[in-house]
């Protein structure tokens, strides 16, 4: 079930952000430190009561075991991050959510979905993809000192 997160949940939702970012073997470890300070509880909070749609959950029962971070980017949406964890990954969840955005993009947040992704991002590269995001470009020695792909969605 994808859902708005609850302010209750923020904890939880650092603790999945931490465990998914920590271990991602494509971002430096500057890089890993600096997302990570971004989503603390508090910011969590913080972004959902500004736009409830940017901070969405995967939930499997009360579980949390996936997010999907956004914002209002001067008339666009950045999608900021998606993740799944480990656990719970291959079962379709990271597609809900991807979905799960378009939707609140579709009820009048914006006309176009944008994000990046590292260049050996093999999984975030297949899926945005399938969900017909388009590649704008590689930007070589970029955020962090590292390379990443620009995407687009336009949404109708």
């Amino acid at each position: 079930m994808i859902d708005r997160m609850e302010q209750a949940e923020a904890d939880s939702l650092n603790l999945l952000f931490t465990q998914v970012v920590s271990v991602l073997p494509y971002y430096n470890q500057i890089a890993k430190e600096s997302e990570l300070a971004k989503y603390s509880p508090d910011a969590l909070r913080t972004y959902a009561m500004a736009d409830p749609d940017s901070v969405l959950v995967a939930k499997i029962k009360s579980d949390l075991v996936g997010f999907c971070l956004s914002r209002y980017d001067d008339g666009l949406i950045w999608l900021s991050w998606f993740g799944v964890h480990p656990d719970h990954r291959r079962l379709g969840i990271g597609s809900a959510l991807l979905d799960s955005l378009e939707t609140t993009v579709r009820n009048g947040r914006s006309h176009k979905i944008w994000c990046d992704c590292r260049t050996e991002n093999e999984a975030s590269k297949t899926l945005l993809n399938e969900h017909a995001y388009q590649r704008l470009c590689t930007v070589r020695n970029h955020w962090y000192g590292q390379d990443f792909i620009l995407w687009e969605k336009l949404i109708s």
